[in-house]
C-alpha cells in the first residue's frame, strides 16, 4: 500500500516524501514506452500518477507552502499530454456510437480512420514529448526531498481533508441545481479527490475505510461515464452524422445521462452524507487509535 500513511512514517512530512517519490517514479519508468500501443498506456498510467500526486497535494495543501507551486507544475506536466489524451479519447468515444445508432453514413469511416491515423501518428512520434516529461517529472520528483510541513501529525492533513470533502458536497449542489455538464465534471473531479484521500488514509481503520474508498471509486467512474456520453455526443456532431441521426443519439443519450444522474445523486447522498466537521471528527477520532496502537 504504497499510496497510503504507513505507521513507520514518523510524521507527515517523512509520508508525504515517500509516496510522491513512489507516484512520480512509476511515471518516469512508463515514459519508456516505445511502441505507439505501449505509450498509450503509458499516457493513461502517467495521468493516473499525476492525479495522485495532485489529490496527495490536496490532502497537505494547507499545511504545505510550497502547495501552489507543486500543484502548477503537476498540472503543467498533465497538459504536456493532454493532446495524446484527448485524441485517443475521441476515437474510443466514438467506438460507442453504434450503441445508440447504426452510423451508416458513408462520410463516418473516413472521419474515424482519419482520427484512428491522427492518434496513431501522434503517438509514434511522443518520443521526444515523453522523454521531455520525464526529465519534467525527475526534476519534481528530486525536489520532493526537501518538502516539509509545518505540523507532524493529523493537523497536517485533516484541514485539507476537510476542505476537498466540503468541495465535493459543494459541488453536488450545483450540479443538482444546474444539471449543467461542467458541473458535473468539476463534482467528479472532487469526488476523486476524496477517493485518494480515502485511500491515503485506509489504515487508520482498514475495514471502514475500505468501504469508502469503494464507495467514492464508484461514483466517479458514475460520474466519467456521465461525462463519456456527453462527450459523445459532442463529437458525434462533429462526425457530421444527419439529422435523423443526431436526434435518435440525442434520444438514447438523454435517457441514459438522466439514469446515470439518478444514480449519481443517490449514491453522491450516501458517500456524502457527512458534514465536513462530523466526518474529520470520526476519522480524527481513528488516526489517534491507529497512531497510539502502534
Amino acid at each position: 500500500m504504497s499510496y497510503s500513511i504507513q505507521s513507520d512514517d514518523h510524521d507527515m512530512t517523512h509520508a508525504l516524501r515517500r509516496i510522491a517519490r513512489d507516484r512520480l517514479a512509476r511515471a518516469i519508468r512508463a515514459c519508456d514506452a516505445d511502441a505507439p500501443a505501449d505509450r498509450m498506456i503509458a499516457v493513461h498510467d502517467i495521468r493516473k500518477r499525476l492525479k495522485e500526486m495532485r489529490g496527495l497535494m490536496r490532502l497537505v495543501g494547507p499545511d504545505f507552502k510550497g502547495y501552489k507551486q507543486v500543484d502548477r507544475r503537476l498540472r503543467d506536466i498533465g497538459r504536456h499530454l493532454s493532446e495524446l489524451r484527448d485524441i485517443k479519447v475521441r476515437c474510443d468515444t466514438l467506438t460507442h456510437l453504434s450503441d445508440y445508432v447504426s452510423p451508416t453514413e458513408d462520410h463516418l469511416r473516413p472521419y474515424l480512420d482519419h482520427l484512428a491515423q491522427t492518434r496513431d501518428a501522434a503517438y509514434d512520434n511522443a518520443g521526444d514529448l515523453l522523454s521531455n516529461v520525464a526529465q519534467h517529472l525527475a526534476e519534481l520528483r528530486k525536489s520532493s526531498a526537501d518538502w516539509q510541513l509545518r505540523h507532524k501529525g493529523r493537523k497536517a492533513i485533516f484541514p485539507g481533508l476537510s476542505a476537498t470533502y466540503a468541495t465535493a458536497r459543494d459541488t453536488m449542489e450545483r450540479a443538482r441545481e444546474t444539471r449543467a455538464p461542467e458541473d458535473f465534471h468539476d463534482w467528479r473531479k472532487h469526488v476523486k479527490y476524496h477517493f485518494y484521500h480515502a485511500r491515503l488514509l485506509t489504515p487508520i481503520w482498514p475495514d471502514a475505510m475500505a468501504a469508502q474508498v469503494k464507495a467514492a471509486e464508484s461514483l466517479g467512474e458514475l460520474l466519467g461515464k456521465h461525462h463519456d456520453l456527453v462527450v459523445l455526443g459532442d463529437e458525434a456532431r462533429s462526425a457530421g452524422l444527419n439529422e435523423t441521426a443526431v436526434k435518435a443519439l440525442d434520444t438514447g443519450l438523454k435517457s441514459q445521462i438522466a439514469t446515470f444522474e439518478t444514480q449519481a445523486f443517490l449514491d453522491g447522498a450516501r458517500l456524502l452524507a457527512d458534514t465536513p466537521e462530523a466526518l474529520t471528527h470520526r476519522w480524527s477520532i481513528w488516526y489517534r487509535l491507529w497512531r497510539h496502537a502502534k
